[in-house]
């Protein structure tokens, strides 16, 4: 078991231990970067505790348990629910949009109160536990204070700081770690759908996140590249703001605005590579090595302290991003920074 996911070697022996020696705690928290595979480790848990034959992977029970039909949403109340997968002992909270509902907390208490109906256990994940605000934080604290001694609740989140401290104090907390960019490459050539120039190109921008170098457009990502590069490259030397208020407007257009928070993702991703090499570091570490003459030739026309400067203010523009702003002000503010 495990053996089909790759990285987080260390963290697979312990929940093998904790299984084994029935010692699995009733609530556990997942930790670590988004894409690493913490919710494929829950399902994977799941079949360890399910599975009478110690998560065979080949058994009706493996192959149901993490196969779930979640209906499009049209609504935020279509949320308010937990998502039984084709076993019926494990489900899923998901969040809708940036919030775990509180409706969708509150049926996860009434569900993890019920007896199993074919193991001898119910196991529920709750993605992304990190968006729930407080009143629905308040709401699962009820049922870790007093789980049921049949059910298992894993909390999955990228974003444990987070959290409650009532909900941290309450759990075992199970850490993850990035893939290795080797392995994380090699999986993607093993897909027969990446290059070994862009699988290593993927592996590396993904930062160890296995979810996020499979879902990289890789002509998407090279176009956008370019047109940041052309943003850094501009504020350092050409001082040519017109390009970067044009480039800005299409960024924010209706084709492109789904994709904004990553276009900005690769802006910030190019500059921390300039950062490190103000800072020594060599081009093996960088996450664009494939581009690194131009990024050390950049990086020789600008301070160390400027490039701080800058790094502050596409962290303040993110997180702005998650309490709604006007986000092409927003960029412009933030290229007419970079300029100055």
């Amino acid at each position: 078991m495990f053996d089909k996911l790759i990285g987080n070697d260390d963290t697979k022996i312990l929940l093998q231990r904790l299984a084994a020696n029935g010692r699995v705690p009733q609530s556990l928290l997942f930790a670590g970067p988004e894409g690493v595979g913490k919710k494929l480790f829950a399902f994977e848990l799941a079949r360890l505790l399910l599975c009478g034959d110690g998560g065979c992977g080949t058994c009706s029970v493996c192959n149901r348990i993490g196969v779930f039909d979640i209906p499009k949403p049209e609504k935020g109340e279509d949320y308010d629910a937990v998502f039984l997968s084709d076993h019926p002992d494990v489900g899923i909270v998901l969040p809708y949009k940036r919030n775990l509902r509180v409706g969708a907390i509150r049926e996860l208490e009434r569900e993890a109160h019920f007896r199993p109906f074919e193991a001898d256990k119910r196991i529920f994940v709750i993605n992304d536990a990190d968006k729930m605000n407080e009143s629905s934080a308040n709401a699962l604290l009820k049922t870790l204070e007093e789980p049921p001694s049949t059910t298992h609740l894993i909390l999955v989140t990228s974003r444990p700081d987070a959290l409650l401290q009532t909900i941290l104090s309450r759990c075992q907390v199970i850490r993850f770690a990035p893939v290795s960019a080797m392995a994380v490459e090699n999986l993607l050539v093993s897909t027969g759908k990446f290059t070994l120039e862009d699988a290593s190109l993927a592996a590396r921008v993904s930062v160890g996140s296995v979810g996020k170098a499979l879902d990289v457009d890789i002509q998407w990502f090279r176009q956008t590249r370019d047109s940041m590069f052309e943003i850094v490259r501009s504020a350092m030397v050409t001082g040519d703001v017109a390009l970067m208020l044009q480039t800005s407007e299409q960024i924010n257009d209706a084709k492109n605005k789904d994709r904004y928070e990553d276009t900005i993702a690769i802006l910030e991703s190019l500059v921390r590579d300039i950062f490190a090499i103000s800072k020594g570091n060599d081009r093996n570490s960088l996450s664009h090595a494939d581009i690194a003459d131009s990024l050390f030739k950049l990086a020789g026309e600008v301070t160390t302290s400027r490039i701080e400067h800058w790094i502050n203010e596409i962290e303040e523009l993110q997180f702005n991003y998650l309490v709604n702003i006007n986000r092409k002000i927003a960029t412009d503010g933030l290229f007419a920074k970079m300029a100055a």
